[in-house]
């Protein structure tokens, strides 16, 4: 407004309009009644989901801050996918070293209560208190009352029938080949030449439609192992482009600067596989030749990429977040609330949000951990002041503002037989109010009589 009546040298227009403007604000504010708020205890404690990477070092952030911490994990050990598949980094570093370190602190801290072979199985409640029932194995179960939870169920290597994967034991994935170099097994034998195809069964319809961004850093670093140890081996990678994104980009010229052979292919035109007497097959048409190869590889790796794990779509009906079209936890908003649901006081991390390198999944879990310890740092918290009511006598019961609302903050009361609203989950965006036919929700401090007042008042000043 400013920048328009400037631009037309019209500073008594400018002046005007700044005078409605003004004066509808003050007729609001006069309007306005005294709002409420109160103050809910905090149970200074927090619960984390998933033992792996991103769910530890979570755990062991806000341990270190003396919050207690209660530590879901599904599977028998701590350590997650990472601990089983992954041996090495791209940049050189040792993940195990760095697993075992996290296990370690995590089992010695005595902040840290780790729950293993156990699952979430209920949770009620709002951020300060919630109430959640954890299954040990059988069926005993256990109640715990915490103020935040932090979602770190990662994520798995995803299978495939493509290429022939499974009828041969040259084919094999990304994860497999990472495997047999931490074992030394690959330099044996006739192992010369070397074939790898990525986005197996990735961003495209019907499949992955997700990038899942470490596989081509991990075809990078298989790679390059491989050239480390026997300096002439042919290694040929199939791609659709190569997603070295930032510093990893030093990678890809590395690796074309000691031999690898990249050959990009389009959608239309996969890469064919066929076993013939036990070796793969490989044909694929080179884009800058236009020409047509044929490769009979010793090994031939897939890059299958990342899925979610199968438990995030029951926890997403139990603690009542929302989910991607992928499968995977869906922030509130990726710039301003990246690690947040849009339901106070539950948080992800770590791969469970996204496929992402354990570089970023650690990131990650401190950003989650400090989230949750702004609340848990404090022994009372204060509701908003503009939250929703619902004018009783004007409700039919309809339960419609119950479905639109994005928090969860609405339910009904069967025995009072009326809409009750949990002031603390309630955000006061106003969806209720839009949504009832009876005019029966409203919005505190959003009512009709100080929209009345502002229109007035722009009235007046028009005339």
């Amino acid at each position: 407004l400013i920048q328009r009546c400037l631009a037309e040298k019209d500073v008594a227009s400018f002046t005007r309009k700044a005078q409605v403007e003004l004066h509808g604000a003050i007729d609001e504010l006069k309007a306005a009644e005294a709002l409420p708020a109160r103050t809910i205890p905090v149970e200074q404690r927090a619960l984390v989901v998933g033992g792996g990477v991103a769910g530890m070092r979570a755990a062991l952030s806000l341990a270190r801050r003396k919050i207690e911490v209660h530590l879901v994990e599904r599977s028998p050990r701590l350590g997650g996918h990472s601990a089983k598949k992954l041996h090495y980094t791209l940049e050189g570093y040792d993940p195990s070293k760095l697993i075992t370190e996290l296990r370690e602190q995590a089992y010695e801290n005595k902040k840290v209560i780790v729950y293993l072979n156990s699952e979430v199985v209920a949770s009620t409640g709002s951020i300060g208190c919630f109430r959640t029932v954890i299954r040990n194995g059988g069926d005993q179960e256990d109640v715990v009352l915490h103020g935040a939870t932090i979602l770190a169920t990662g994520g798995h290597e995803a299978t495939t029938e493509d290429y022939c994967f499974g009828q041969c034991d040259r084919i094999v994935t990304q994860s497999d080949l990472e495997q047999r170099l931490a074992n030394g097994a690959v330099v044996d034998g006739d192992l010369e030449t070397i074939v790898m195809i990525q986005c197996v069964g990735s961003r495209e319809k019907g499949a992955h439609e997700y990038c899942s961004r470490v596989c081509c850093a991990a075809a990078l670093k298989n790679a390059l192992q491989i050239l480390e140890r026997k300096p002439d081996a042919r290694i040929f990678i199939l791609n659709r482009d190569i997603m070295s994104y930032g510093f990893l980009e030093q990678y890809y010229t590395r690796a074309r600067a000691n031999g690898v052979v990249f050959v990009n292919y389009e959608l239309g035109a996969k890469p064919e596989v066929e076993v013939i007497d036990g070796r793969p097959v490989v044909r694929f048409t080179d884009p800058v030749l236009r020409t047509e190869f044929e490769v009979n590889p010793d090994l031939l790796v897939l890059s299958t990429g990342i899925e979610p794990s199968n438990a995030n779509r029951q926890l997403a009906e139990i603690f009542d977040v929302e989910l991607s079209e992928d499968g995977f936890f869906q922030e509130a908003e990726s710039k301003w609330r990246p690690v947040d649901f849009l339901k106070q006081g539950v948080f992800v991390a770590g791969v469970a949000h996204s496929p992402r390198p354990i570089n970023e999944v650690i990131v990650q879990a401190e950003a989650a951990a400090q989230r949750a310890f702004t609340y848990l740092s404090q022994q009372t918290l204060t509701t908003a002041r503009r939250v929703a009511q619902v004018h009783d006598s004007l409700c039919s019961r309809c339960q419609t503002c119950i479905d639109v609302c994005p928090y969860e903050a609405r339910a009904f009361d069967a025995v009072e037989n009326r809409i009750v609203i949990d002031p603390v989950a309630c955000q006061g965006c106003g969806m209720c109010s839009v949504a009832c036919p009876n005019g029966a929700a409203e919005v505190m401090g959003l009512s009709e009589r100080q929209t009345m007042a502002v229109i007035d008042a722009a009235l007046f000043e028009a005339h």
